[in-house]
């Protein structure tokens, strides 16, 4: 397994460097794949992940927790489209497994022909267009107890499927993180996510977004965790940094906040980048919201629920 996460880390790490310009990936609703719990926090999980929805940000997290969880989350997205996930999280022999399914849909979309003998463009009704990713994830604690101790490593391999109207395509990528417990209080972790093949729609083929991602946690009491993270996407060019805290009450219900830089805030609204939220836990059940404002674009509500037992 060590020798599977540092070659797929080490293979794809200067895949930045070969870019020349901004490109157009597919499958961009990975980007967006995350639990309420994450993005709540704007995103800055992958050195806390210590839940289910590891699964969707960095397997490694899986090997911090030892209860079984599911957990189901969905929300109403930007122009009418729904997105969920689904996680699950479990022991597999010395290590830990992890299943995830992000959906996404939109209805309605408008579809016309071509141009007619006056240069109208008739209406032809509707059609839909769907996103699916299948993620099947293994970590496992302390990979490097001789060289590096308390370092935690997983991966993840995920499929995925993308259809607009009648027409489908496929795509299949790997994921790869660690997890390093330099303190009590520090964590610091690495992730790379959806280096796979490319997705190609009739002619057309595009890659997935490849994305780097290298967060810190700082526990700075019990109840209060303070994250920061950086988000390389190599392919589109973006760069997104972010910041995000989580307090406890009593263990028993938290307030969440976050803020992520890289959005254009003079298009969109000065609160755009914004992420609010609480969680409730009780007795191995737990509600967790999340909400993000978007300007003129509207704003996300996001739902979720888990289970551990």
């Amino acid at each position: 397994m060590k020798k599977i996460l540092f070659s797929i880390l080490a293979v794809a790490l200067p895949a930045g460097a070969y870019a020349s310009g901004a490109g157009t990936t597919a499958a961009p609703f990975l980007k967006a794949a995350m639990s309420p719990r994450a993005v709540a926090m704007a995103g800055a999980f992958s050195a806390l992940a210590d839940d289910s929805g590891a699964v969707f940000v960095n397997p490694a997290g899986l090997a911090q927790f030892k209860e079984r969880e599911a957990a189901v989350d969905f929300s109403t997205y930007l122009q009418d489209a729904k997105m969920g996930n689904l996680s699950y999280a479990g022991r597999a022999g010395g290590g830990r497994l992890g299943l995830g399914v992000t959906f996404m849909t939109v209805g309605g979309i408008e579809k016309r022909g071509l141009n007619d003998a006056v240069g109208a463009v008739p209406e032809l009704g509707d059609f839909s267009a769907s996103d699916m990713a299948v993620t099947l994830a293994y970590a496992k604690v302390d990979i490097m107890p001789d060289a590096l101790p308390k370092l935690d490593g997983g991966f993840s391999v995920k499929f995925i499927r993308s259809a607009i109207d009648d027409k489908t395509a496929f795509a299949a990528a790997v994921d790869a993180g660690a997890i390093y417990h330099a303190t009590g209080k520090l964590n610091l972790s690495l992730a790379l996510q959806n280096l796979g093949t490319e997705m190609k729609f009739e002619e057309e083929s595009d890659p997935l977004p490849l994305n780097l991602r290298a967060g810190a946690l700082y526990k700075v009491s019990p109840e209060l965790n303070v994250a920061a993270e950086v988000n390389e996407y190599l392919r589109d060019e973006k760069f997104y940094p972010s910041v995000g805290a989580e307090y406890w009450f009593r263990k028993a219900f938290a307030l969440r906040a976050g803020y992520k830089f890289g959005y254009d805030t003079s298009n969109l609204g000065s609160e755009v980048g914004l992420s609010l939220g609480f969680g409730v836990k009780v007795s191995g059940l737990g509600v967790d919201y999340a909400f993000l404002p978007f300007g003129d674009l509207g704003s996300i509500h996001r739902f979720g629920f888990w289970l551990q037992f």
